[in-house]
């Protein structure tokens, strides 16, 4: 038997929002290093969005310690084979440049531009940025919690996420200011990596497969399954069929939906007993 994490409703809204700033900012420094023409203009908009996204996940991870008042004790130390102090660091040093990009896209409209010093801190952000996205699913998996251990595809799952969510939002971004060009480009991006989406994910589920068997009544299982494939493929009908700024947010909005879903009930499994969720509490 193991302990139970002290970690309940705020880990799940942590990381959902840890995948939609690190996403966002992944898909606007990728975009915008390989089409400047094109994605300049909105990425300079959504590194100040991703930082206040950051902000607010980096001020939930500090309330869901347990003791606030110590999160600055996990920067006392550096232990790279352990994913928390591993994943505290990345996040850390990915907040730097992500700071810097998005205050010197600020400081461009304003009429300062230091063009060089902001893209320098663009392709500064990406590795810390990706390894930020990747490292909560391994840390959920690589402990010995019921459940979580099994679970040897989150990590591929909340990576996938976290970049199909930052080419959404970047999309309604584009939409939202009218940029014709990026629109088409991410919208055929945002498909595939809704379809891509869909593997990581059913592989999760059939990890989890045995303990939600053990927690959940078959169609407890199924209500849970339909949320969320209604989440994950409705995005993808929307995109298919038109391209408007009202399809593009409602597609979003489901996304996120699926997502936030995903990551609730994969945080409830060690806090569930089969008897209370059989009994429908």
């Amino acid at each position: 038997m193991t302990k139970v994490p002290g970690w309940h409703g705020l880990i799940a809204w942590d990381a959902l929002l840890n995948g939609m700033a690190t996403g966002l900012f992944l898909a606007a420094a990728v975009s915008e290093l390989a089409a400047p023409a094109v994605f300049m203009r909105v990425a300079k908009v959504a590194y100040p969005v991703a930082l206040v996204l950051l902000l607010v996940d980096l001020g939930l991870l500090v309330l869901d310690l347990g003791d606030p008042s110590r999160f600055h004790h996990m920067l006392r130390v550096f232990k790279p084979g352990s994913p928390m102090s591993l994943g505290t660091w990345c996040l850390t040093i990915f907040s730097l440049p992500l700071t810097a990009a998005a205050a010197l896209s600020l400081l461009a409209e304003l009429g300062w531009d230091f063009e060089w010093a902001r893209l320098l801190a663009v392709v500064v952000g990406l590795l810390p940025g990706f390894a930020s996205a990747a490292y909560k699913g391994v840390l959920l998996s690589t402990n010995a919690q019921p459940g979580w251990k099994d679970a040897r595809w989150l990590g591929g799952y909340l990576t996938n996420s976290a970049l199909v969510m930052g080419c959404g939002e970047f999309l309604v971004l584009s939409a939202l200011m009218g940029q014709t060009q990026a629109i088409a480009i991410l919208r055929t991006a945002f498909i595939v990596l809704l379809v891509l989406n869909v593997i990581p994910l059913g592989l999760l589920f059939a990890n989890l497969r045995p303990i939600h068997a053990q927690l959940y009544t078959r169609e407890q299982q199924w209500r849970v399954g339909a949320l969320i494939a209604a989440g994950a493929l409705i995005p993808l009908g929307l995109m298919l069929l038109k391209g408007s700024v009202l399809s593009i947010s409602v597609a979003m909005i489901f996304l996120l939906f699926e997502s936030w879903l995903v990551r609730a009930v994969y945080v409830k499994i060690p806090h569930t007993s089969p008897l209370e969720v059989r009994s429908g509490e």
